[in-house]
């Protein structure tokens, strides 16, 4: 068992939290807050993510200390509004980012590519006020052949299409994410409506209310082979 539901106890503890008050921060019930504390069972990765995240505190300390009540104080957000002030000076943007490892995480359906919350993040440089999302390219994900030629690991960068801005998208290449799924292709304007078109067989076509993800190629970065 790991220290996590030793490390809810103090953390409810040190915040004032009842059960029922933490559990309803991370849509759980009382009765998996009561289970963690009395390690009957260990939350599920994706969970322990969002409760490390939520307050600040390092994943690995969360999972393998025994934490304190001070260390649980000195863990705060201050810091992170900090550097989130300075990337905006800099111009640099925090982008949740799928690696090779969240892919396969996703594909193997232990988390979404919707729980962009969970993914590991990239600092780039970015004048964009949109949605960003960042990608390690490689051959398994669907493709057309006349993409771009993208290297395995380049990273690929993409902005979120919008209702306001999809119609600049034409012929430019994209990304279509759903909760178990990714694809490029090209977008391609038909019957008044745009389509992301990876073959005749498969061309998903933009809806806004659907819940799917349609993002626009922003930017490329080369891996270098050594």
């Amino acid at each position: 068992m790991t220290k996590v539901g030793s490390n809810i106890k103090k953390i409810r503890a040190t915040k004032g939290l009842s059960q029922q008050g933490f559990a309803d921060i991370f849509e759980l019930t009382r009765g998996n807050i009561s289970s963690y504390e009395e390690n009957r069972a260990d939350p599920k990765i994706e969970t322990i993510v969002k409760i490390a995240n939520y307050f600040s505190i390092p994943l690995e300390a969360l999972i393998t200390q025994n934490l304190t009540v001070n260390q649980i104080l000195n863990f705060k957000g201050d810091k992170l509004m900090t550097e989130e002030k300075t990337l905006d000076a800099l111009q640099l943007k925090e982008i949740p980012y799928i690696n090779d490892n969240i892919y396969v995480q996703c594909q193997h359906g232990n988390i979404s590519f919707n729980d962009q919350h969970l993914f590991p993040r990239l600092v780039l440089p970015s004048t964009s006020n949109l949605k960003l999302l960042a990608l390690t390219f490689n051959s398994n994900i669907p493709h057309p052949g006349e993409l771009p030629k993208f290297g395995e690991h380049d990273v690929l960068v993409f902005e979120a299409l919008t209702e306001t801005n999809f119609h600049l998208c034409e012929d430019a290449p994209g990304l279509y994410v759903g909760e178990r799924e990714l694809m490029l292709g090209y977008y391609r304007a038909e019957d008044k409506s745009m389509k992301l078109v990876l073959n005749s067989l498969k061309a998903p076509t933009l809806n806004f209310k659907s819940g799917q993800q349609f993002w626009k190629l922003y930017a490329s970065y080369r891996h270098v082979q050594q």
